[in-house]
């Protein structure tokens, strides 16, 4: 916009200095010494006017006075060519935020962590945090089976065809226990790996931003 805007007024600026440079003509021959003329090429063909023709609106045109161009309007841009220009102006904000956002997680990550070395001792530790975790839910899953096992040994040694209130009772709340368990370590596990992916996602991109050359700075 701001170009089209000086573009307007060099040429105007144009037109007035072909309007002085005339006057001493038009002094002599009067208003009809200046020839005004409209002009835009409509398929292929050129069309001409003392005022802009119709066939010229939208399109690309020029005006002249006394053979000096004063004036050029640019064609008003079809439907297809202002979606495509939205479009692209739609991804060009699309990068933006990905980089402004890209751009906070580096200085993000760069102020978590001093150096490389700090990076992979902290996951060292929490990853050592969770194995532990993992081990104490395990030796509970361990003991939950074997106190599983001992009930099973006291049904199969029931000499009644069913089992007693007692026993069926444990053996089921047995089972809720031992499920219980299972899926305790199971998260704990899943949790384990996805801080092993976060970390060498992590690893990776520090890599990558504290390896890169440092932006070129030109000397005033």
């Amino acid at each position: 916009m701001y170009m089209e805007h000086m573009r307007r007024i060099e040429f105007l600026f144009l037109f007035l200095l072909t309007v002085l440079a005339a006057l001493p003509a038009m002094a002599q021959v009067g208003h009809g010494g200046v020839t005004r003329v409209f002009s835009c090429e409509v398929g292929g063909r050129p069309v001409f006017g003392d005022t802009l023709p119709k066939e010229c609106y939208g399109r690309a045109w020029v005006e002249k006075v006394n053979g000096v161009t004063v004036y050029r309007e640019a064609a008003q841009p079809t439907p297809a060519e202002s979606a495509s220009r939205r479009e692209k102006e739609r991804q060009r904000e699309l990068a933006g935020r990905e980089a402004s956002r890209q751009k906070q997680q580096d200085d993000a990550l760069r102020e978590r962590y001093r150096s490389l070395a700090n990076l992979d001792a902290r996951r060292d530790y929490e990853v050592a945090q969770l194995n532990n975790a993992i081990a104490i839910l395990r030796t509970d899953e361990q003991e939950l089976t074997a106190r599983r096992n001992r009930l099973d040994t006291d049904a199969a040694a029931s000499k009644e065809g069913a089992l007693p209130d007692g026993l069926a009772q444990a053996i089921a709340y047995a089972d809720e226990e031992l499920a219980r368990a299972r899926a305790a370590v199971e998260k704990k596990i899943k949790e384990r790996d996805a801080l092993l992916q976060r970390f060498e996602a992590e690893r990776r991109r520090y890599i990558e931003i504290t390896s890169a050359p440092a932006p070129s700075q030109s000397a005033d």
